[in-house]
């Protein structure tokens, strides 16, 4: 089981001082372990949208194909076989889908007893511990410890393993059954055969305690078909199972009581595991070693006598905090109640006025629950496994209504190398580039926002083995709340805030306390490691979220405000009327372009011998004057767009060679390249502003091997220029269609 770190406090900050205050009990970290709800693929809405709501949610169904709705399927390759039951031929009774390398005879439910059941409990209601697993038996401990946790959720146990199934012919029984889990942003059905491992006519691998039940041993055939077979299983975690069980975003952690202070009051599933104890001290406490346990509640007592401060545990000055914790398997034949100090028959519930007995006995509604002191919970566990729930699953379970929901932000994006590919902080030239989203937390509030970051890599189950070897990780600036976007020169000036370092795997999560400021999260794997990722913010109620974005914007006349020129201007176009006819074509302004580039004053630095503007970006020159699209241009026209290209190189001189240190100048200008990750700065210094969806799209058209040439710069420019001529020159009735002017840039950027 991975093991948890938290921050070292040593990071400095430069801020404005409040941040002292986090300490290494304001934020924990894990290494255990779609789209912003209310954002859109395409792009963000403005910054007032905020985190998404709880609402009434659907229970999935499956459609008729057998596929989910907002998913996919692991149907396999089932058929019937000569009785009529299906048999999973991608799936088969062979030794490659064991772990174990014993005898096993594969039987199917109706073999091992005469009348075989699904499940007991009514659809709605908790399983009782006859039905569940045997804590102790031979399945897979992690998925044990995930089922122990939602047994007494049964709105989200059987979004996972449907109530409606049978082993009776007559309501439906052909020996197929189904069963759903979450896999990076979707919930997949995975069908399967009833044909199970058996030694000795009982499942060989998980089983109810009850034998006639078989749920869980169909489900964790399931889970196994998800991994590839019964032996993988054993490489998971309790983390793992239990985001595939729920989709939750899950972190480990050390206990501690002021994470159990933020998180318990909010719909967020705690797993403690016991620690390791000598059997008599376990007949002791009564507690079952390295078991699961659920944290259901907190609270602070006060003793009446004096002397209950000496005797019980976890006491100061007559003030002990208590935690309530559950374990499914309680009234069953296993056990694991707490027998020690606020247990059910203790005397430190003597030293209590009535009033607070009975308080705290109401609150115990399930006969599966007990109290223990804090202090006594810090010693006897080991790690807490924190799964929160997400705001439709809030909605659709009841037993978390208690709680406080979470709000969420998801957004589904890539990495993409040369554009946004940036790597960690310590990489100052490109880290800027990495996706940015910003959280603010409005001031006015007496507490902390508590705010759970997660990033997950692109994997899938089957091959997370192979897919998990990336390393992925993320950075927490705080910014001034004037700051659009955190720049180059804000990164090599400012300490980041925190970070979460690359890590090798499937999702790294961050449980934070901020208080009231703007901060920037950037997402980041290795610098130009390409890949897709699923980022999620879960937040209280009173922080924004949005990602960073900036409009599409030209300033058309920023090279007559910069370059007013205009005698020179005249002084070329008399020059070009006797030479060249009224209108001239894109070969012809080439011509003019590099047969003046070395010789004459007003055409200085745009071409020379044997170098200068392409064809194709005489072009796209030619088409910002060319309103009828008939591919000629008045030769008036050639002065300004000289004076628009000589101040698009000098901003490209300015921002690029010089800043990237990968300009080539041997051969001039022209041969010079600067890396593609400077693209944003050279567009701001050419007076143009692009959004993330146009930024990416430049760069995958305009530059080759993460860098960019002075032609691709000027082209980028030129289509920008073009695409907001057309838009702007639509008629009323084109401007009422849905045609937005990123679409129209981006269709000219690809024409």
């Amino acid at each position: 089981m991975p093991a948890g770190y938290r921050a070292n406090g040593h990071i400095p900050h430069p801020g404005n001082g409040h941040i002292s205050e986090f300490t290494a009990t304001d934020k924990y970290y894990t290494n255990g372990g779609p789209k912003l709800r209310g954002w859109t693929n395409g792009g963000m809405q403005d910054h007032q949208s905020t985190l998404s709501r709880p609402r009434s949610a659907e229970v999935i169904t499956a459609n008729g194909n057998g596929t989910l709705p907002n998913g996919r399927h692991m149907n396999g390759v089932l058929t019937r076989g000569p009785g009529g039951l299906h048999k999973d031929l991608e799936f088969p009774p062979t030794p490659r889908t064991l772990s174990k390398k014993k005898q096993i005879v594969w039987m199917r439910p109706h073999d091992m007893c005469a009348r075989p059941q699904f499940r007991i409990a009514p659809p709605g209601t908790p399983l009782t511990a006859r039905e569940l697993p045997e804590p102790v038996g031979p399945g897979d401990p992690s998925l044990l410890a995930a089922l122990g946790c939602l047994s007494q959720l049964p709105r989200l146990l059987e979004r996972v393993v449907p109530p409606e199934q049978t082993f009776d012919t007559a309501n439906g029984y052909c020996g197929m059954f189904k069963f759903r889990f979450w896999q990076w942003g979707k919930w997949i059905e995975v069908r399967v055969d009833d044909r199970l491992p058996t030694r000795g006519d009982r499942p060989a691998h998980m089983h109810c305690a009850q034998p006639d039940i078989f749920w869980a041993a169909l489900l964790e055939k399931a889970y196994a078909k998800l991994y590839g077979g019964y032996t993988f299983l054993k490489y998971g975690t309790v983390g793992r199972a239990l985001q595939d069980l729920t989709g939750a975003v899950v972190q480990s952690v050390p206990p501690s009581g002021p994470l159990l202070g933020g998180a318990v009051p909010r719909s967020t599933l705690l797993i403690a595991i016991s620690g390791l104890e000598k059997e008599t001290k376990r007949r002791r406490s009564g507690l079952l070693t390295e078991h699961p346990y659920c944290v259901t509640g907190l609270a602070r007592v006060r003793a009446n006598s004096n002397d209950s401060a000496t005797h019980g545990s976890g006491s100061s000055g007559g003030d002990t905090s208590l935690i309530r914790l559950r374990s499914p398997w309680i009234g069953g034949e296993w056990g694991g109640v707490w027998c020690g100090a606020w247990s059910e028959r203790s005397w430190e519930w003597n030293a209590l006025n009535e009033r607070d007995r009975e308080l705290l006995s109401s609150r115990s509604s399930n006969d599966c629950e007990f109290w223990m002191s804090v202090n006594e919970f810090l010693t006897r566990f080991v790690v807490i496994w924190l799964a929160h729930i997400g705001p439709d699953d809030w909605a659709l379970e009841p037993g978390l209504h208690t709680r406080a929901p979470w709000r969420a932000a998801l957004a589904v994006r890539q990495w993409r190398g040369g554009f946004n590919a940036g790597g960690p902080h310590k990489f100052i030239d490109t880290t800027a580039t990495n996706p940015q989203f910003r959280i603010r937390v409005p001031p006015g509030h007496p507490s902390k926002a508590h705010v759970v970051v997660a990033v997950a890599q692109k994997y899938e189950c089957y091959r997370s083995r192979n897919y998990e070897d990336e390393e992925i990780g993320f950075t927490i600036y705080e910014v001034p709340p004037g700051m659009q976007r955190v720049t180059p020169q804000y990164v090599s000036e400012q300490m980041p805030l925190d970070f979460a370092p690359l890590s090798n795997l499937r999702e790294i999560a961050t449980f934070f306390a901020l208080p009231a400021g703007d901060f920037v999260v950037m997402p980041h794997a290795a610098q130009h490691r390409e890949g897709r990722f699923l980022l999620r913010i879960f937040a209280d109620q009173h922080t924004d979220v949005w990602e960073v974005n900036e409009e599409n914007l030209v300033i058309h006349n920023i090279a007559a405000e910069f370059c007013d020129e205009r005698t020179i201007d005249a002084r070329i176009l008399y020059k070009l009327r006797a030479r060249y006819p009224h209108e001239i074509d894109a070969t012809q302004l080439q011509a003019i372009l590099k047969a003046h580039g070395g010789n004459n004053r007003g055409f200085r630095g745009l071409g020379g011998i044997n170098c200068g503007p392409s064809l194709e970006l005489c072009r796209g020159m030619l088409a910002l004057r060319d309103p009828a699209l008939g591919g000629r241009l008045s030769i008036e026209h050639v002065p300004a767009l000289i004076g628009l290209m000589r101040f698009w190189k000098a901003a490209f001189r300015r921002c690029g060679p010089s800043s990237s240190g990968t300009a080539t100048l041997s051969r001039g200008i022209w041969a010079s390249k600067v890396s593609s990750y400077c693209l944003r700065g050279l567009l701001w210094a050419g007076g143009a502003t692009a959004s993330n969806k146009v930024l990416e799209a430049l760069v995958s058209r305009f530059t080759r091997n993460r860098q960019i040439t002075l032609e691709g710069y000027l082209l980028s420019m030129a289509r920008l220029h073009l695409a907001h001529e057309r838009y702007h020159s639509l008629d009323a009735k084109a401007k009422a269609s849905p045609l937005s002017l990123e679409e129209m840039i981006l269709m000219t950027i690809y024409s």
